[in-house]
């Protein structure tokens, strides 16, 4: 899924975040948003993402400009086409791991049995097939790490956003997310992560600063 950003800016309360952003990101593509904390980073991954709108310009995902999707369309494109890791830890903590990383199938109405067999072949493919079938609060920051993106694969997106996702990890658990997420790619997913961490530069095909309102590709 090709991504395009022309002439976008964003403001909040008068305050300019940056301005005037042209990017082009390719189906398939392993892209790191570069920049220091409060560069914007995580404002320019939610603008792709859908969960905050540009206030000029136009995204373009697969050539339609998903700024004026509205409503139950909207929430339908973002959902089937794009799997968010959010910085920090956003599980149920009434939920088993298990459903707390099938939840958007629930949404979705798949069947119960198609679930748990996701579920099994993401927890295996991350390392976390132990703890499934116990509740957040029982394991540790890194397995909460997996545990995310093991939500944002369940639909199995065109893309991945990713705001932070080895901040507070060890370095073993870094490598499996990472590893994770270039896996992925390399069958056609776009990966995008936003982040100051330098070890992602040795994954990243694409490397986008973003800093003083400006969004440059590196």
């Amino acid at each position: 899924m090709s991504i395009e950003l022309k002439n976008v800016s964003k403001s909040y309360q008068k305050k300019l975040i940056f301005e005037d952003v042209n990017l082009q990101i390719n189906r398939g593509t392993f892209v790191m948003l570069r920049g220091l904390s409060g560069a914007g980073k995580t404002t320019l991954l939610n603008i792709i993402g859908g969960i905050d709108r540009p206030s000029s310009g136009e995204i373009l995902i697969d050539e339609q400009n998903v700024a004026k999707l509205h409503g139950k369309v909207r929430t339908e494109f973002f959902r089937k086409k794009v799997g968010f890791i959010f910085q920090g830890f956003y599980l149920q903590p009434q939920l088993t791991v298990a459903e707390n990383i099938e939840l958007a199938g629930v949404f979705a109405n798949i069947p119960p049995s198609k679930r748990h067999e996701r579920v099994e072949e993401l927890a295996k493919q991350l390392g976390i097939t132990e703890v499934i079938n116990g509740l957040p609060a029982g394991i540790s920051g890194g397995q909460a790490e997996r545990v995310c993106v093991a939500q944002a694969l369940f639909m199995e997106p065109e893309v991945i956003l990713a705001d932070e996702p080895t901040n507070n990890l060890d370095s073993q658990s870094i490598q499996k997310v990472l590893e994770v997420l270039r896996d992925v790619q390399q069958i056609g997913v776009t990966v995008i992560i936003a982040s100051h961490d330098e070890r992602i530069e040795r994954y990243a095909e694409q490397i986008i600063n973003v800093a003083d309102g400006k969004v440059w590709v590196a």
